[in-house]
């Protein structure tokens, strides 16, 4: 079974300054989610990003990207720490670990209790930096194997040549 992440999307957005812009909150959002996305299906994780209440809603706004990704906006009157701390306690009997993501010490205090582990904001953005290392090194090793490889490298020049003088006949 895959580990979870329940990652708290605002506290995330608020705790690094330096990565988000808290002006555009829409954006930020639509960022986080492809990052942890990318980060989730790199490591093979389950991942649900919680942002709370969006609007007046009474129920849970649950939206399944992928098989092993959701963000989830809370009723208008829960809040994203109410939500996670109710998702790790229903999921601890699934045998797997559960991880936090948050750096709200309240809600981290709560959730060791229901068994999950707490992470703190900044080590998941140092763990997803070390993944990106990682793909780029991946794609730098492997992009040198398949450089780009044209015919007309490799085409004699006599070739090249009367090739030349076919196409100034067509255009004329």
């Amino acid at each position: 079974m895959k580990d979870l992440y329940l990652i708290d999307g605002y506290n995330v957005i608020f705790c690094l300054p330096e990565i988000f812009d808290s002006d555009d909150l829409e954006a930020e959002r639509k960022r986080l989610i492809d990052l942890m996305e990318d980060f989730g299906a790199h490591n093979d994780l389950e991942v649900i990003v919680v942002f709370d209440g969006k609007g007046k809603y009474l129920k849970s706004d649950v939206q399944n990207i992928s098989q092993e990704f959701q963000v989830v906006y809370t009723p208008a009157k829960m809040t994203a720490d109410s939500y996670i701390e109710k998702e790790s306690y229903y999921r601890r009997k699934e045998y797997r670990s559960i991880y936090v993501v948050t750096s709200d010490g309240a809600e981290q205090n709560q959730i060791l209790g229901n068994g999950a582990y707490r992470m703190a904001v900044s080590e998941l953005f140092r763990m997803w930096k070390e993944d990106k290392e990682v793909q780029s090194k991946f794609i730098k090793q492997h992009n040198l194997a398949n450089k780009r490889n044209e015919i007309g490298k490799n085409v004699p020049e006599y070739v090249r040549d009367k090739l030349n003088q076919l196409r100034k006949r067509e255009k004329r």
